[in-house]
């Protein structure tokens, strides 16, 4: 007698395989893991046996899980699970309903830690000024919810500059007074009449992605995390990212050893609800800009990633290692040729992290090591210096077999395209950039970069495996789908969508299914065949076929990793 738990039969509605041959079918049936069959309703009823679990999916679609191609999970989850949660927080008085509630729980003296306000991370369609009294709480306000705790409402990067608050706590923990300046280094303090500081901090205030002194010596203020952060991390977000339909992940920049540990941990137990490949990087510039670049440092780093290689691992895999030579544009990092705006509307080429050398040493232990290496991009200096690292070693042949990826590729040109094409590198990157930034890097740069802004046709057109990612984007990946053809700026008309930029549906949904796949090198996820993972969604429309805007409303009825249900809405 067949078991009744060892098959599944999903049927009810159109199963999109993702094949890369736009091919449907009636039914899929899953045993254990792995999908064993689709075809037919009948063919896979028959198969599945009586005994089988049916899911009726009601005229809803079963599509591979989502693969996210720079997803940070552990990242923003670690930020925001300790904290105070006002996302969405609507007036001062709900701000300080919820911290008077952790404040009861929290031992006087500890601090009290909040999220910013808001639509993470850009915070563009909702922030702190669409709060009922357009402002965050002051000291005053902070003080009636937590008198005897420290309190502070964090900024979030990227945006630049930014608002944070404390309490009187907490202005007097971090050393701030009637005495200190109004301005330190790019940091504005906000003072009453009397001269007495408010509590509110304005400028290079963010969390990471900030080299201001004066804000670095207040970060280093705040206690240390827990050594359990990162693993809390991945428990607080993963059920987000199910909910999402986000089944694989390429974890690849600012990953330490430490973060890479807490996904081995949390599969360890059989809790994981994503498959994961991770890269660890060389130099975390972005949470640690004091880190020192040394030969010694590097061939450290070096070594410790070829350790930490596990190719073969069922759910966890580390390979390969990041290096990030610049950052994003709105602290004024991202590296260009031509001088622009920074935060403070002062002129700047971008901020480099670590120098020129450590590219060609990253490129040779590499290649000796057969290690993968990821190059984080921003602006057209990166590429510009890191092809011309490639040409003194002038061993491209060896290069073109390892496919190597290209991550952010913010700005690109067609020669950078071309070039990486020949070479056979694999590219990550997302259409929220272009979404987020888009209005901003027409003021800083002017619009002649918009032609080279996220231009996915371009890298596809090349021949370049392109697979997309979340990052800082709308938490909703079908958005991001929809962003890919619709090229729109938020907080604008304009749509940056020409032959360069807007791609195709099938094109779309595949850089978050099978493209994803080949980035990960994982060659049985991406996409619903026979064998392959059974790591699949039902999502509540057909997103091949609806319209842009019903694409970025689709929902994710269910998520099933390893054949097992990890998300539910509850209407099947």
């Amino acid at each position: 007698m067949q078991d009744k738990s060892d098959r599944i039969l999903l049927c009810g509605g159109q199963v999109l395989t993702m094949d890369g041959a736009n091919t449907t079918q009636e039914a899929i049936v899953l045993e254990g893991k792995r999908i064993l069959a689709l075809g037919s309703k009948d063919d896979m009823k028959a198969l599945a046996g009586k005994h089988a679990d049916i899911i009726d999916v009601k005229g809803a679609t079963v599509m591979p899980g989502l693969v996210d191609g720079h997803p940070h999970l552990l990242h923003f989850g670690a930020l925001e699970c300790g904290l105070v949660n006002i996302l969405d927080a609507t007036s001062h008085e709900d701000i300080v309903s919820r911290i008077k509630e952790r404040a009861a729980q929290t031992p006087p003296g500890e601090w009290i830690i909040t999220t910013p306000v808001g639509e993470p991370h850009y915070f563009l369609r909702r922030n702190f000024r669409d709060l009922l009294e357009g402002r965050l709480p002051d000291r005053r306000i902070l003080d009636h919810a937590a008198p005897a705790h420290p309190v502070f409402i964090q900024a979030w990067a990227p945006v630049t500059p930014n608002t944070c608050a404390f309490n009187s706590l907490g202005l007097e923990r971090m050393g701030i007074s009637h005495a200190t300046p109004e301005k330190v280094c790019s940091v504005s303090i906000e003072k009453d009449d009397t001269g007495r500081p408010t509590g509110i901090l304005r400028g290079n205030v963010n969390n990471y992605y900030t080299n201001d002194p004066f804000w670095l010596q207040i970060w280093s203020k705040f206690p240390s995390p827990p050594e359990a952060l990162w693993e809390l991390g991945v428990y607080y977000a993963q059920a987000d990212f199910a909910k999402m339909g986000v089944t694989s992940l390429y974890e690849a920049h600012c990953m330490e050893a430490e973060h890479i540990r807490a996904y081995q941990s949390v599969a360890d137990k059989g809790d994981l609800s994503v498959r994961v490949v991770a890269g660890l990087e060389l130099f975390n510039s972005p949470f640690n800009p004091h880190i020192e670049t040394t030969p010694e440092r590097l061939r450290e780093r070096l070594a410790l990633g070829l350790t930490l290689q596990d190719l073969d691992n069922e759910q966890v895999r580390v390979n390969g290692v990041t290096l990030s030579r610049g950052g994003p544009c709105w602290p004024g990092f991202l590296r260009q040729h031509e001088p622009y705006r920074g935060p403070e509307r002062e002129i700047t080429r971008g901020h480099t992290f670590v120098p020129h050398w450590t590219e060609a040493e990253s490129v040779r232990f590499c290649l000796e090591n057969d290690l993968r290496l990821n190059m984080v991009m921003g602006g057209l200096r990166d590429h510009d210096d890191f092809l011309d690292t490639l040409t003194e070693i002038a061993m491209d042949g060896d290069i073109a077999t390892r496919q190597w990826v290209i991550q952010h590729s913010i700005l690109i040109a067609r020669h950078h395209v071309k070039r990486y094409a020949d070479l056979h590198f694999d590219m990550t990157t997302s259409a929220g950039f272009s979404w987020g930034k888009g209005v901003m890097y027409g003021e800083r740069m002017g619009k002649e970069v918009w032609p080279h802004l996220i231009p996915l046709k371009r890298i596809i057109d090349a021949g370049l495996n392109l697979s997309c990612g979340r990052d800082w984007g709308p938490n909703s990946r079908f958005e991001h789908m929809a962003l890919s053809q619709s090229f729109e700026f938020c907080g604008s008309e304009y749509c940056n969508d020409d032959a360069e930029h807007a791609i195709s549906r099938e094109q779309a949904l595949a850089c978050w299914t099978r493209n994803g796949a080949t980035l990960m090198q994982w060659e049985d996820i991406g996409c619903l065949a026979a064998g392959n993972y059974a790591d699949l969604i039902v999502v509540d429309r057909d997103p091949l076929s609806c319209s842009i805007e019903d694409l970025k409303k689709t929902g994710v009825l269910r998520t099933l990793f390893n054949g097992q249900t990890v998300w539910n809405d509850g209407s099947l």
